[in-house]
């Protein structure tokens, strides 16, 4: 037989044994909320977004695998450290200098269309976790989205929309941090051009477009806003539209531009300009204020994440007392080091 003080502590032994597990138990069963209370753990990962075509966007998780149909929304995955996720990406691909200098691994990949085509069943056989498309390919958008692949739909035709594109990018492909240090250096170099010209005479500047120079942008076009930034007055403020507007020589003439600028791509040259017998009296010519901008390089007129550059540039080729083209220079090697990830060759920065 047991001794008394012996089944005494086995049963007090017993009792703290009982008392721990209804503890456990009822600590487990407080855990257990209904399911409807508990939050799903594809619901915490999904990533919900409005493109730029007012859609909404749904991912399970940040995009890996990328078809870009445009080639601003590749300079954006450049911009933003996404380039190795493209698995596809627009036609003409080696026509893009800023490609083989900072991603050269783009050249080999699968192209799938232009923004006049683009070939659904070659996007979708790349098997991608989000295609990223501009407005004007919309159309394409609903074939996609039925086999299951969602489509991000960009249309950044001005510095507000170019920086909501880039955080919308941002957020789809889990680069948030990448995208607002872009943001904060557009803000922060939109206000140096603002303090630099706030008290300038503010020149008026003549943007031609690509095909010809008796075409030019309106107050509309991204490429006016650039010319403000800088510290200028667009010639070709009066004209109405939203896209590149041609205009007679009398009316060039009558803009009288105390400035001419070329985008990267013009077909034709400054020495064109300066040539031209019908452009002699006009103050641009007569100054020998005609200028284009840096070619082999991106293009600098267009929104794209470089673009601040081309206000940069064109400040500097208006207030050269105030932002002399060296300190631009020495700018422009510095963005691309710290978003592009590689050494421009300030060779190809020219005024």
């Amino acid at each position: 037989m047991m001794p008394h003080s012996l089944r005494q502590r086995s049963t007090a032994l017993a009792l703290v044994l009982a008392l721990t597990l209804s503890l456990l138990l009822s600590a487990c069963g407080s855990s257990n909320q209904p399911a409807a209370d508990q939050p799903d753990a594809a619901q915490q990962t999904a990533i919900v977004l409005t493109d730029q075509a007012g859609r909404e966007v749904k991912l399970d998780a940040p995009a890996q695998r990328l078809v870009s149909c445009y080639y601003i929304t590749t300079y954006a995955t450049i911009a933003l450290g996404l380039s190795d996720r493209v698995v596809g990406l627009e036609k003409k691909a080696d026509t893009r200098p800023i490609y083989e200098m900072a991603a050269p691994d783009l050249l080999t990949k699968d192209q799938v269309g232009t923004l006049k085509e683009f070939n659904v069943e070659a996007a979708a056989a790349l098997e991608p976790d989000l295609v990223l498309m501009p407005k004007k390919l919309m159309d394409y958008a609903d074939a996609l989205t039925q086999l299951g692949i969602p489509v991000l739909i960009v249309n950044p035709e001005n510095q507000e929309s170019l920086e909501e594109m880039l955080t919308l990018i941002g957020k789809a492909c889990g680069a948030e941090e990448k995208a607002q240090a872009l943001l904060d250096y557009y803000h922060q170099q939109t206000k140096r051009m603002e303090d630099w010209t706030r008290d300038a005479e503010k020149p008026s500047v003549y943007m031609a477009s690509n095909s010809s120079y008796l075409e030019t942008a309106p107050d509309t076009m991204y490429q006016a806003s650039l010319i403000q930034l800088a510290g200028g007055t667009n010639a070709a403020a009066q004209l109405e539209g939203d896209y590149w507007t041609e205009v007679s020589y009398e009316s060039l003439l009558a803009m009288a531009p105390d400035v001419m600028i070329l985008p990267a791509g013009a077909s034709y040259t400054v020495q064109d300009i300066l040539n031209d017998p019908q452009l002699k009296d006009l103050p641009a010519v007569k100054n020998q204020a005609v200028y284009q901008m840096p070619q082999g390089i991106e293009e600098w007129d267009s929104p794209i994440p470089s673009g601040i550059l081309g206000a940069l540039w064109l400040t500097s080729v208006l207030h050269p007392d105030r932002y002399p083209f060296q300190d631009f220079t020495k700018d422009a090697q510095d963005f691309y080091k710290t978003f592009y990830g590689f050494t421009l060759d300030a060779a190809l920065i020219t005024q």
